[in-house]
């Protein structure tokens, strides 16, 4: 603390840092404050030495306090965090055992339809050769009716007829 407005006067005490001080004037030209410590001594002191916050050595206790209730919100954090990634891991294992499982039903229907669609071909081509052959008798049965009829047609003329009687009185 100096007793005029500049480096030049001579100093007349000192304040300790933190100490909280009240301002009376400022001088422009020279950048200084007057100020009164709490003991009631009155002096200058340069402005860029004074400070409006609090000192860190005050602020310390409670920075401390702030820090210690992040950590613990921190852990609380990194916990819930902690569980969440295990529910979600346990889900992922459970979505993998799903997707196996469907994976293997697919596979085990797909081969299913395979078959299915194999015999249903083999079926087509059974029911196409019996269609075939029912024509097939068909048109035999038709053949030898026309055959045995005209068989018939020809031989029925040259058979001998018997002569009618005619009984005329």
């Amino acid at each position: 603390m100096h007793s005029g407005p500049s480096l030049e006067y001579r100093i007349i005490g000192t304040v300790e840092v933190g100490t909280p001080v009240s301002t009376l004037k400022y001088n422009e030209a020279t950048k200084f404050m007057q100020v009164k410590s709490p003991t009631g001594r009155v002096g200058w002191v340069k402005l860029s030495e004074l400070q409006k916050q609090p000192p860190a050595k005050k602020l310390l206790p409670e920075v401390q306090k702030k820090l210690q209730a992040s950590e613990d919100k921190l852990k609380t954090i990194n916990d819930d965090n902690k569980q969440v990634m295990a529910d979600k891991v346990q889900a992922i294992i459970d979505k993998d055992s799903l997707i196996a499982q469907l994976e293997s039903e697919k596979k085990t229907l797909r081969d299913t339809i395979s078959d299915l669609e194999t015999r249903n071909m083999e079926l087509d081509l059974l029911q196409d050769t019996k269609d075939e052959r029912v024509k097939m008798e068909w048109l035999m049965y038709g053949g030898s009716v026309l055959f045995f009829g005209m068989v018939v047609g020809l031989i029925l003329p040259f058979v001998p007829r018997r002569k009618k009687r005619s009984d005329s009185w």
